[in-house]
């Protein structure tokens, strides 16, 4: 994902040592991130001060994700949902072949916009299209067991 080295960050593995660090505070995290709860979290600074800084829920959902992830050695990146994708690594992340990207893109399937003859597919698209057509299969999915039971094929 050369292109969204300015966007984004390369992605991150935790080391043998921060993964240890990240299980446990991720441990000590896990029940007020399924409570959906906020918390106040105290910094020391520098000569003694101490600093509080509140965090909502969602932050804390998100914290708890990326210790979990760091736990488990897990690579992970943060990619902005305004970040723009080449062709190539929108078909990349949908785990699809830049052919059929293209063709879905050409069916308006898929926004995008061009800059020069290149196309952009920005990710906040790319996310709302991969969850209509995880929508579109679980329907086809419906469809097919209806067919099989009018069929008498169960």
């Amino acid at each position: 994902m050369l292109a969204l080295m300015d966007q984004t960050r390369e992605p991150f593995v935790a080391d043998e040592a921060e993964a240890v660090i990240a299980r446990k505070a991720a441990d000590k995290l896990k029940a007020v991130a399924e409570a959906n709860e906020g918390v106040k979290i105290t910094v020391d600074g520098k000569e003694d001060k101490k600093i509080i800084v509140p965090l909502p829920a969602r932050a804390v959902a998100l914290i708890y994700e990326v210790l979990e992830a760091m736990a488990n050695r897990t690579p992970m990146s943060l990619i902005p949902h305004d970040a723009e994708l080449t062709t190539q690594q929108a078909a990349d992340y949908l785990n699809v072949s830049r052919p059929h990207l293209i063709r879905q893109l050409e069916a308006n399937k898929l926004q995008y916009r061009k800059v020069g003859s290149h196309r952009r597919v920005r990710f906040a698209d790319l996310i709302d299209y991969e969850k209509e057509c995880r929508r579109e299969q679980k329907q086809a999915l419906v469809d097919l067991n209806d067919e099989a039971k009018r069929l008498g094929l169960e």
